[in-house]
């Protein structure tokens, strides 16, 4: 590169940023502290489930109408595990237990075995209460009975019960009161003696879980990303100078994004705290290209003969550079922005904020990193390592300067053959298996499971019609028949209901009588005075719950039930609303948002590009090559994820347009300077092999730091996180390789076409 070739812009520029860069250093700094201020004071974490939809979405508006008829709460259910449950010592320390968590601030309600010993009355807590033989009636007596077998004991198993606790559901509120109460409640736990294993399911503890997860990898992934940033830039910088540049920049570029989204009060979540990761690794792969530009130009001032020039040096870097790093940025905004479009609240702020991170880092690069390399590398300093050194480039570069077409076929064959998978390619939600193997959460389900016990509820609502009354004993007996149908689905483990409730009071009667029973209970319930059943109805008496008690569900399985549901509810009088609603099934729901998130950025990202790829290089040709090096990897990455039978959720959503954003990064770098050659009237052969010598070494070292960084996630305890990750850097290398071995076989394929 000629250390002349600058442009009236760039002589204007880049010596107006060297005269005033302690002005510009110090214009940085204040807006860095200014945003660590912000972030220190207004920073929090909420991955309830409010914050995942828009405050209009009609699903999250059906949920708050069961909330506001039924109260915002939840059931959470603890299994424990002892020598024997009818046991004289276990019983009163299990009731112990249940009055510590009734007494904690949120818990409204307990259900637990110590609650039916001693016919109905509460066990004290002197063990001789019960003698052996009150055990023996007391275990026959569970044992007979529907409303305890199966629900508060396992079948044949007598180490086993559980304790179910009703608690808030805050959907609104912020505060980490959700961790503090089971924490709460696993120290109730810990002080019994008399149980020696526990766990803890439902929503409340997925929902505390994800944020401690959260700020874990807030921690691991800062420290991983700092630690990879200091050692690999370091190392692949070769001196401390640009070490320090990189480290400026990168902080420049992340701060003020994080103090921007604090001080708009919003959470960080799942998605958004993999930002900085993300911020910290393309606001990198910048400055590398520049500071590798920079150290070209100064090694063709030493070629020369001449003295070291460090601002010409900075002004002829900024003039190549300006224009290809223009367009980078603008396409890898783009792809952030894609997913503005989306439905799901946190990833409609993750496009919005790693956009404006992207225009803040490539601001920093042209401002910030020229004033602090004119500091730092100034005119008669001591030349870096490399300047002295021969122009000559690393003798890998001599191997990929070379065309390898039989390799360009293997490796395109793989990637469009890794595409194929796309057909197997699926959205599904679970959030158990969000947690890895082995993780508690995981456990504590696989357990129930494996007792054959319910881990978790669907919640559904039926609208009655206004002349039809609870106390009716038609309508009893027609919801006696969908509850049957109900249970005679492969999913449904138990329904819990107020039919079903008073059926099971009046089990002891036959007849005129059971029907008399039936009845005096529906009259209680429809007047308010029968207590049992009041978690069953709203206050107004026209809205029925019912809890459809299931294991872990994902998307699929839920769909599914609805497919069923529908299906028997057709046969029910056509007045009557029913609704499925509840944690579970709005999770469930975003499903199909995260569909259209993904085809949305796809499609945004894919089309923007094709517009800008031929308008950028001023040739339909190199647009079209710029476009199919950059998509077929990100088809391949999402094809991969289909062979591996790895689903779609709510963090794998936003890869396809985003690594298409960053993946086209490379492509631009590498055609511009394949064009600047042919300009200057190179052959297309030496033009590949000059693009491949220079821009390169800048494109391998790039692809090194975003493929590092992005596999810091793989630590997570989220398993999305850990997949973006991964399949991140895998289509970075994927893309790498288009660029540097697939690119330059086709360019020089259409050599006659560059001819004119």
């Amino acid at each position: 590169m000629n250390a002349d070739s600058t442009t009236p812009r760039s002589k204007g520029f880049i010596p107006a940023v060297v005269r005033c860069r302690l002005f510009v250093i110090a214009l940085w700094l204040s807006g860095i502290i200014a945003s660590c201020v912000v972030y220190l004071t207004h920073f929090r974490i909420d991955n309830s489930v409010a914050i995942w939809f828009l405050d209009d979405d009609p699903e999250l508006a059906d949920y708050r109408i069961h909330n506001a008829a039924f109260g915002e709460n939840e059931w959470t259910y603890v299994w424990l595990r002892g020598d024997s449950v009818f046991t004289s010592a276990f019983l009163p320390d299990l009731q112990l237990l249940a009055d510590r968590i009734e007494s904690i601030d949120g818990v409204t309600q307990v259900v637990s075995l110590a609650e039916v010993a001693g016919m109905g009355s509460k066990v004290e807590r002197d063990p001789s209460l019960l003698d052996d033989e009150e055990l023996i009636e007391l275990r026959e007596r569970v044992r007979g009975s529907p409303l305890f077998e199966g629900r508060l004991v396992p079948k044949n198993n007598e180490h086993f019960t559980i304790l179910a606790f009703q608690n808030a559901n805050r959907i609104k509120e912020t505060e980490p009161y959700r961790i503090e109460l089971l924490d709460q409640v696993r120290e109730a736990i810990g002080a019994n003696p008399s149980v020696l294993d526990s766990g803890i399911v439902g929503t409340t503890v997925i929902n505390a879980e994800l944020n401690r997860a959260a700020k874990r990898d807030m921690r691991v992934y800062y420290s991983l990303i700092a630690a990879f940033v200091l050692i690999g830039g370091r190392i692949t910088l070769g001196s401390g100078k640009d070490l320090i540049v990189l480290i400026a920049v990168v902080i420049s570029t992340v701060l003020p994004v994080l103090g921007l989204i604090s001080l708009l009060q919003l959470p960080f979540n799942l998605i958004t705290v993999m930002l900085p990761t993300l911020l910290v690794t393309v606001s990198v792969s910048y400055l590398i290209h520049f500071i590798n530009d920079f150290h070209v130009c100064r090694r063709a001032q030493v070629a020369r003969g001449g003295s070291i020039d460090s601002t010409s040096a900075i002004s002829t870097t900024f003039a190549h550079l300006l224009r290809p790093g223009f367009w980078t940025s603008l396409t890898t905004a783009t792809g952030f922005a894609s997913l503005t479009v989306s439905p799901v609240a946190p990833i409609q702020q993750f496009g919005f904020f790693a956009a404006a991170g992207i225009v803040i880092a490539w601001l920093a690069t042209i401002t910030l990193a020229p004033a602090l390399l004119s500091l730092l590398w100034h005119s008669g300093s001591r030349a870096h390592p490399r300047d002295a050194a021969s122009v000559e480039e690393p003798r890998p570069l001599r191997w990929l300067e070379k065309s390898h077409p039989l390799l360009a076929a293997c490796l395109g064959s793989a990637m469009l053959f890794g595409a194929f998978g796309l057909v197997w390619l699926e959205a599904d939600t679970n959030y158990v298996e969000f947690f890895r193997p082995g993780s508690d959460v995981r456990n504590d389900y696989a357990q129930l499971e494996e007792l054959g016990m319910p881990a978790s509820y669907l919640t559904l609502t039926l609208q009655l019609p206004e002349a039809t009354r609870v106390s009716n004993y038609d309508r009893h007996r027609t919801m006696q028949r969908f509850e049957k149908s109900l249970l005679s689905l492969p999913s449904v483990l138990d329904v819990h209901s107020l039919d079903q409730r008073v059926e099971e009071l009046s089990s002891g009667f036959e007849g005129d009588a059971k029907m008399r029973s039936v009845q005096w209970m529906l009259n209680m319930a429809e007047a308010g005075k029968f207590e049992a059943v009041d978690d069953f109805l709203s206050d107004d008496r026209q809205l029925l719950r019912l809890r459809v008690m299931t294991d872990a569900m994902g998307t699929r399985d839920i769909d599914e039930f609805r497919i069923m549901l529908d299906g028997f509810f057709a046969y029910q009088p056509d007045d009557w609303n029913l609704t499925l609603t509840g944690t579970n099934v709005l999770w469930s729901n975003m499903d199909a948002h995260v569909v259209r998130t993904q085809l949305l950025s796809i499609g945004i990202t894919a089309t923007v590009l094709l517009i800008l790829l031929p308008l950028i290089f001023r040739s339909l040709l190199f647009g079209i090559l710029g476009f199919a090096v950059s998509f077929v990897p990100v088809l391949c990455t999402l094809g991969l994820m289909g062979w591996l039978g790895l689903p779609v959720n709510i963090a794998t959503c936003i890869l396809g347009g985003v690594v298409m954003g960053v993946a086209v990064d490379d492509t631009i770098y590498y055609l511009s300077r394949f064009r600047e050659g042919l300009v200057q009237g190179l052959s297309v052969d030496v033009a590949a092999r000059e693009a491949t010598a220079t821009t390169g070494r800048a494109m391998i070292k790039t692809s090194f730091i975003l493929t590092g960084g992005f596999l810091t996630m793989a630590v997570s305890d989220f398993m999305p996180s850990v997949y973006f990750g991964v399949f991140f850097a895998f289509s970075i290398l994927a893309a790498l390789l288009a660029d540097l071995i697939i690119l330059p076989v086709l360019l020089r394929l259409m050599a006659p076409r560059f001819g004119k």
